[in-house]
């Protein structure tokens, strides 16, 4: 049981709910009432913000409730988005600071006339890439790309 919150305080559940979906607003600013498909890169089990795990896992099932209702959804993993954005996957204990730039590092190669301010962006550019190829767009992958790409569970038919 949890005590009450002092008078003309919001309760700290309240509270969190409130930003959250703040955070929400802001993230679904330009999407479209309809979309052919929607990229969502899946939770990093071992990610720098265990504190915060709940709230991240809850508003990533907000988000992607939200993106539902306005079509398809793919759930990307952090290690597959990395090898569909490098083409080679990382050995076990490379550090964050090395796996991001180098996303960051290929992902503008890639794609010179996107401007990519960071890492987040360069995430978000690599799981576009990959739904867009889903819906048709080719992208030249490599052999292990193309298979990574496969694995995942697309829930519209893949073209090619």
């Amino acid at each position: 049981m949890t005590a009450p919150a002092p008078a003309g305080a919001e309760h700290p559940i309240a509270e969190e709910r409130r930003r959250m979906r703040r955070m929400l607003t802001g993230m679904l600013v330009g999407v479209p009432a309809q979309v052919d498909l929607s990229v969502v890169e899946g939770p990093a089990i071992a990610g720098k913000f265990r504190g915060k795990a709940d709230e991240r896992a809850g508003l990533r099932w907000m988000l992607i409730d939200q993106l539902l209702a306005r079509g398809p959804v793919a759930v990307v993993t952090p290690n597959t988005r990395e090898l569909l954005a490098v083409g080679r996957g990382f050995a076990r204990g490379t550090s964050q600071a090395v796996r991001k730039g180098a996303v960051l590092d290929r992902v503008r190669a890639t794609f010179p006339e996107v401007q990519i301010p960071d890492h987040n962006a360069a995430d978000a550019v690599a799981l576009a890439a990959a739904g867009a190829h889903a819906l048709g767009m080719p992208m030249t992958y490599s052999a292990k790309q193309i298979s990574a790409h496969a694995g995942i569970a697309w829930p519209v038919k893949v073209a090619g």
